[in-house]
Order: structure tokens, then sequence, then C-alpha cells
């Protein structure tokens, strides 16, 4: 396995990434990966949470023979720009940049170039097939069709809940912050509104800075719509314990888009690519990050890669 380093020039901003090969020669089928929301580094890594997640898949199909590209998300990690004024259209263009790159780099079979969204970059990958019908393929892990309003109250709800169920000193903490920033759905609520009422790049709520350019464009995005217009083969990967993302979207996802779909919702995996045999919380995810990625999403993206790459030949 081979890695370099790659600049992509975005004009105001320049994106730096990592292309992984199985070797230093030949041409290989290339898999660009696109991260979930966050100020995310190439390995789909940030301050305090350090996911490890794209690192991990670029290596693993490295050992398949298939090359793939990871990149700093703008203003992240080394590539430039301001992730916080950035537009979720903006980092569609981002990726769709770095596609375009891939199909003049000289160690990239054009006509095997898929991409691969994790998150957010599940609803991205699908934007990006139908401005690049070139693209082979698409695989989403974690993907999501509900509107990014119903999941962000969604996501509150079971913050609240496993507060009130969490146990220990923590839970004593964790629930007296809770009081001073109030119900969890209510502030989620009372962000919507703000959100939609502003329009300025950024916001404060509760000591937070809010990308708003990037999340006002979110909750107007319509899922449904976009995966009707999906006619490339889609490879889905759900979790079954997935509390940011409901699994039941992946049999709804199957039954909008025109193309060819596998769809796969994996027992106990959750938002994070990792198994978690207890009850689903948000608070398990600092012990869940010390384990590693789960084999079965790895073995699931390499098989569906070497189905298609044998109908391509």
């Amino acid at each position: 396995m081979v890695e370099k380093e790659i600049e992509i020039d975005m004009g105001r901003s320049k994106l730096s990434g990592t292309i992984c090969l199985p070797e230093d020669k030949g041409s290989y089928p290339f898999v660009l990966m696109v991260h979930g929301s966050g100020p995310l580094d190439r390995d789909e890594n940030m301050t305090g949470q350090k996911l490890n997640i794209f690192n991990t898949i670029a290596r693993h199909l490295a050992d398949e023979g298939i090359a793939s590209l990871r990149y700093d998300k703008r203003g992240c990690g080394k590539s430039s720009g301001d992730y916080y004024t950035a537009t979720h259209l903006d980092l569609v263009e981002d990726a769709i940049e770095c596609f375009d790159t891939l199909e003049q780099y000289s160690t990239c079979k054009k006509n095997e170039i898929y991409v691969l969204g994790h998150s957010e970059g599940a609803i991205i990958a699908p934007q990006m097939s139908i401005k690049r019908p070139s693209i082979d393929g698409i695989i989403l892990l974690c993907p999501f069709v509900e509107d990014m309003e119903s999941i962000l109250i969604k996501q509150a709800r079971h913050i609240q809940e496993a507060l009130s169920n969490l146990e220990g000193s923590k839970g004593v903490i964790y629930r007296f912050l809770s009081k001073l920033t109030g119900n969890q759905i209510t502030s989620q609520r009372k962000l919507i509104i703000k959100l939609k009422s502003s329009s300025t790049p950024t916001i404060r709520y509760w000591f937070r800075k809010i990308p708003a350019n990037w999340l006002r464009e979110l909750l107007k995005i319509d899922p449904q719509a976009i995966f009707r217009k999906v006619k490339c083969p889609m490879l889905l990967i759900g979790g079954e314990k997935d509390i940011q993302c409901d699994p039941i979207d992946v049999s709804r996802i199957v039954e909008l888009t025109r193309g060819e779909v596998d769809a796969h919702v994996v027992k106990n995996l959750t938002h994070i690519l990792r198994l978690d045999e207890c009850k689903p919380s948000i608070f398990s995810y600092t012990a869940l990050i010390k384990k590693p990625v789960d084999p079965t999403v790895l073995n699931l993206t390499t098989h569906w890669l070497r189905q298609r790459m044998c109908v391509q030949r």
C-alpha cells in the first residue's frame, strides 16, 4: 500500500487529501470518500472525536486492489477555506471537484470511480451522481431520507431520554447541565426557529458557534426528491442501532430510487460504524470509538465493488 498527499485547487481554497493506492504502479478502480457532518478531516476525525473511519476503509480497500481518495473538509485539517461559512451545496461542489480531479488522475481507471458517503455524505453522494452520471456507483453508509428538521427533533428526543436514564455521577452532571439549557427538544426547536429567521453565515446559540449557512440549506433539502432522481447502482448499509439516521430509511430509499440497489441493515451497528450490543445511546460513543470499525461494513463494501467491477469487465 502507498499513500500520497494531493492538493485540489478550488480557486478561493485548496483541499488537501490522501490518495491511497494498492501499489505505486498501474491503474486502479477508485473510491472517493465524502464525510458526515462536522469539522472533519480526511479520516472523519475532529477535536475530541477520533473516528478513524475513512483511513480504515481506505486501507481495507487497498488490500483488495482498490484505490481511494479521502480529503479534509474545507477549513479543516490541512485544507484552506472557512468551514463555518460554507453551505451544504459548497460541500457538494467540493466533492464534485474531487471527482473531476480523479477523472484526470493518471492511476485512476476512468470508468470505475465510485463515491462512498457516510451520514451527511450519504445525501451528498446522490446529488453528485445526478450531476455526474459517469459515477459508476455510490456506497451510502447510514443513509437517510427523512427531512433534516425531523431528524434533529428525533436526535434531541433521544438525548433527552438518554439523560434521564444515565446512571452515576456522569448522569447527575449531565442532568444538571441540561437544566441550565432547558429541555433538549424545546431547545432544538428554538434553534431551528432561530436558524430559519437568520441570514448570517453563522449564529451563536448557547455559547456555540453554529455554521448557519450549512444548516439552513440542509433544512431546505428534500432527500426524497433527490433519491427519486438517482439512477446509478447503490449499496446501502444502515445500522440497526443508528440513533442519528433511522435504519428504516434504508427500505424507504429502495422504494424511491430508479437504479439497482443492494441494501443491508447490519445488526447492532451504530452510526459510528461500531457494534453495540447494549441499548443504543449517544453517551456510549466514547467507549465505542475504541473498538474497530465493524468488519461487516468493510466486507460488504468490497464485495459490492468486486461485483460491480466484474459487471464493468
